[in-house]
């Protein structure tokens, strides 16, 4: 009888655990996939890839850790530049032509971040330049900075018209944007990829907000800012990709809108892709033209997360995960910055799980840290 009872409650034990694991099924797989397709951490804490060099031989590839300021060319060991010190963290970086890196420290943090520092390509130091006449200033990846006024008044200027810019002298700013009173900046977002390159080419959207939560986005191209239409004014835009003659817009909660023209009064409602997005969330545009497909491809916020890819053609839209070929080793890491190579060709840095070359076309990925210039 006690053998009998013995059986019996080994038996309910294992039904409760199938039962149990059957639950569980859906909430682990994530974690699963995680497991089997991430990659281990690098030691490289990526913040940013500040530009990549193609006129030089080697080429040289400029980035930025938590520890500071690199280069690095194919086959070689990375240079530190500037390294990182308390109070002189590096918070952002330009190339300027091909000699010159820009930086934004966070050594003067409660005036507003109002020096830009430089540095050679060498690691010699170069000038300072004091922006301590604005109320803000943020240097931006494409080597432009923004700045405000004692008022509403935003302006886009480059870094080096000037040995001291100051209110008086500066120049001409290459566009001016009133945000009105009552709003506060918001964010400022560039082209996944493409936020190292010309703002003609590359154009990019600065958000203001209002203690309602109210919104007021510019579309910023070559000298003009464009205010999109007051029917956006509840969005909180993440991410923007400019392909195929259309303006992609994609909002925190993940959905997805187009229009052809910034002015347009209302815009196309594409996709809901019912996942979330966080601040300057990775969109990427690539026209296939061998299939005539649109592709956007996006990194949603959860961190097992895969790459999830929207396709649009003349039948419709479509969408799918990416957890194996380009999306391989992306699925469970955070992508901190990315940068085009070429069409459908990316080197995208990630917080912990280090540095790739993806090709959209070929399905491809490197592994971490082996890619090339």
């Amino acid at each position: 009888m006690k053998k009998k009872y013995i059986l019996t409650s080994i038996a309910l034990s294992l039904l409760l655990s199938f039962m149990l694991l059957s639950c569980n099924a859906d909430a682990t797989a994530g974690l699963f996939r995680q497991i089997s397709n991430a990659s281990a951490p690098v030691g490289i804490v990526y913040k940013q890839i500040v530009g990549l060099d193609t006129t030089s031989t080697p080429k040289v590839l400029y980035f930025l850790t938590d520890e500071g300021l690199y280069k690095k060319t194919d086959g070689s060991s990375s240079t530190r530049l500037v390294a990182n010190a308390e109070n002189n963290i590096i918070e952002t970086a330009a190339l300027d032509g091909t000699t010159t890196i820009a930086y934004q420290v966070n050594s003067n943090e409660n005036e507003g971040y109002k020096t830009i520092k430089t540095v050679t390509n060498s690691g010699v130091a170069g000038p300072t330049y004091d922006f301590s006449e604005f109320d803000y200033v943020q240097l931006l990846p494409n080597g432009l900075v923004l700045v405000k006024d004692g008022n509403t008044n935003f302006y886009l200027y480059d870094f080096d018209v000037a040995p001291t810019p100051t209110l008086s002298n500066i120049g001409s700013p290459l566009i001016s944007i009133n945000a009105t009173t009552g709003y506060n900046l918001s964010s400022v977002i560039q082209l996944s990829g493409k936020e190292h390159t010309s703002l003609s080419a590359n154009p990019m959207l600065i958000s203001f907000v209002n203690e309602s939560g109210g919104y007021k986005h510019f579309y910023i191209t070559g000298s003009t800012a464009a205010e999109l239409n007051t029917s956006t004014s509840g969005f909180r835009f993440v991410s923007m990709a400019l392909i195929n003659a259309k303006i992609y817009l994609l909002t925190d909660e993940g959905d997805l809108y187009a229009t052809a023209t910034p002015s347009a009064s209302t815009f196309d409602d594409v996709h809901k892709t019912n996942k979330s997005y966080k601040e300057n969330a990775f969109m990427y545009g690539y026209y296939d033209s061998a299939n005539s497909v649109t592709k956007l491809i996006t990194k949603p916020a959860g961190i097992n997360d895969a790459l999830y890819e929207i396709n649009i053609d003349a039948s419709g839209v479509t969408a799918r995960n990416v957890d194996d070929g380009y999306g391989k080793y992306l699925d469970a890491a955070e992508i901190k910055d990315s940068y085009e190579k070429g069409a459908g060709n990316l080197l995208v840095a990630t917080l912990e799980n280090g540095m790739y070359e993806i090709d959209i076309a070929g399905n491809t990925s490197s592994d971490p840290e082996e890619y090339t210039l």
